[in-house]
């Protein structure tokens, strides 16, 4: 199974330009990630949220075709799971939470439905790992269940971290503020088809 991934731009202010068929918008782009992380080394089951935020430049070549490139400087990717579990009698929860963050480019093409507000876009996502990092808390009901060295949560750097590669398909709408200034809501949806460490196989 893959792991999937589900994102919300929630934030689009571009300032356009055009030319007779062409038209530039830049702006901001800021949203947030639904997590799913799947696969053969995901015991139980994982999700979270995370944040985005970058640019968008979108070219519009035509009144229907177009590119859409956004970057992402920050791009996280959170999830956590827990697993119970019983030793000398002591029931107990170890709940394991990992946060990691992508530098990500995605060249998407643009299709938009004439006359109306509404795009759709497809395209590759490829995002190069800043940040990798987990956490591990055990809980019990009297208290005296600890990792091996005595604490009760560990904390450390993820491992082994692959770059990411993904389909993404989405649709948004431009939602007109002023003269050249738009609002641009949209909701995507990426598949993701590299392992997020190259020694444990699951995937966001």
């Amino acid at each position: 199974m893959k792991k999937l991934f589900f994102t919300a731009l929630i934030l689009l202010i571009s300032f356009q330009v055009s030319n007779a068929q062409f038209h530039l918008a830049l702006g901001p782009a800021v949203g947030l990630n639904f997590n799913i992380a799947t696969g053969p080394d995901v015991k139980d089951a994982t999700n979270g949220l995370g944040i985005v935020f970058g640019g968008t430049v979108d070219m519009d070549f035509s009144p229907t075709i177009g590119l859409m490139t956004n970057v992402q400087f920050y791009d996280n990717r959170s999830g956590s799971s827990s697993t119970s579990g019983t030793t000398n009698g002591t029931a107990y929860t170890i709940k394991n939470s990992g946060s990691v963050a992508y530098f990500e480019i995605e060249p998407l093409f643009k299709l938009s439905l004439p006359k109306s507000m509404f795009y759709f876009f497809v395209g590759p996502s490829f995002g190069i790992n800043m940040e990798s990092s987990y956490e591990l808390t055990v809980t019990s009901a009297n208290d005296n269940v600890t990792f091996q060295d005595g604490s009760k949560k560990q904390t450390g750097s993820m491992k082994n971290m692959n770059a990411r590669f993904e389909l993404k398909i989405g649709c948004g709408m431009n939602i007109p503020i002023s003269g050249n200034m738009w609002v641009t809501p949209a909701v995507s949806f990426g598949y993701g088809l590299t392992k997020v460490q190259s020694d444990v196989d699951s995937r966001i």
